[in-house]
């Protein structure tokens, strides 16, 4: 029997014939006793590389537990053979705290392609679609690589999640990302868990400017320098230094002006609602990251203030903390606040109990899109 942390297989996965797939499902449910079939939305899983189709993936099977469904894994390929679709069915109960299993179930459908069958994935995903239910899509990978596949599921879902640390090629993957997710209908919305991840730098850096006196400093910042991660052998990845900067010039109404790359180095410049210049660097530093391009510091500070308007926040080795040194007048304080370091499982959970729009997303996305096209 198949098993992961999670769930149990009551059907391993077999292939069937793509008509046969509803067919096969009933047959499931109908031989088991004592286990009942729930969906409450429809979840597509893409993924850029063919997987093992008779194994569920972790992520999915931590979904499952938490949100019944039906889960329909995309498994795309350009190397395979021309015009080959394969279909695989499974069904899973979550496994209960004494090790038994639930009764409440969901189902597992695999679409495997590769070479033109690629242009089925969707028009076959969509007739599989339970009706009345929300459908959500993670995009599991690279953007580019299946660019057209992305823009034709956005007609059949209603929240797309992405992941921008694994974007290749990731500012033109995040000028064809923000041009569709700010594009598109707005009944539809959009995340990214590279967003999700910023949330504990986000709200330091919102508690370094919480007091009064602080908050001055705000109008009077002109330097910014983000630094992010960069180990060896792998390729640059700016996309949450991008995030933090796009939310921090949405929130003080910041307009990017220009865009120059130099090196592991990125200098842009933008001005406030009063024309200030600000500077901004976006800086890869050397060292093993947890994450592709995670953020390791942000400095912010005025120079028309001085030392009384100089904030620095970075992570630890362990990314389990983020310290913090403000200059309050002319007293310096230094804080450390705990972060929880949150699995991909976990964060695609939380993106899919807030299914929402989210205003101050889009508002960041814009700023991105705009830094996008002064390339």
């Amino acid at each position: 029997m198949t098993e992961n942390a999670s769930v149990v297989a009551i059907a391993e996965p077999f292939r069937v014939q793509v008509s046969q797939i509803d067919k096969q499902l009933k047959t499931i449910w109908s031989s088991q006793e004592g286990a009942t079939r729930a969906s409450t939305f429809n979840l597509l899983v893409y993924e850029s590389e063919l997987q093992d189709p008779n194994s569920i993936g972790e992520a999915i099977g931590a979904i499952a537990v938490q949100h019944p469904c039906r889960a329909i894994a995309l498994l795309a390929s350009t190397d395979g053979p021309q015009d080959n679709l394969e279909a695989y069915v499974a069904a899973y109960c979550p496994v209960s705290e004494g090790g038994g299993r639930e009764s409440i179930c969901c189902e597992y459908i695999t679409l495997r392609a590769s070479g033109k069958a690629l242009n089925e994935l969707d028009t076959t995903a969509a007739a599989l679609l339970l009706p009345e239910l929300e459908t959500f899509l993670w995009w599991k990978g690279p953007l580019n690589t299946h660019l057209e596949l992305f823009t034709n599921l956005q007609h059949i879902v209603d929240r797309t999640v992405v992941d921008s640390s694994l974007f290749e090629a990731p500012e033109k993957a995040l000028e064809s990302y923000t041009s569709l997710a700010l594009g598109h209908e707005r009944n539809r919305s959009f995340g990214d868990l590279n967003w999700s991840r910023l949330t504990p730098w986000r709200e330091e850096t919102a508690v370094a400017f919480d007091s009064e006196g602080r908050a001055a400093c705000l109008g009077a910042l002109d330097r910014v320098i983000i630094e992010y991660g960069q180990s060896e052998g792998i390729p640059l990845n700016p996309c949450q230094a991008y995030l933090f900067l796009g939310w921090l010039a949405s929130r003080l109404g910041w307009q990017p002006l220009s865009l120059h790359n130099k090196d592991l180095t990125k200098q842009i410049i933008m001005r406030d609602s009063t024309q200030r210049p600000i500077q901004v660097t976006l800086r890869a530093v050397a060292g093993e990251a947890h994450l592709a391009g995670q953020i390791t510091s942000v400095g912010l500070r005025s120079e028309e203030m001085g030392a009384a308007c100089s904030t620095v926040l970075c992570s630890s080795d362990s990314s389990s903390c983020i310290r913090m040194q403000m200059n309050v007048g002319e007293a310096t304080l230094s804080l450390v606040s705990d972060i929880d370091t949150l699995t991909t499982e976990q964060l695609l959970s939380e993106a899919l109990r807030t299914p929402d729009r989210d205003p101050i997303y889009e508002e960041s996305l814009e700023v991105i899109h705009d830094l996008m096209q002064l390339k």
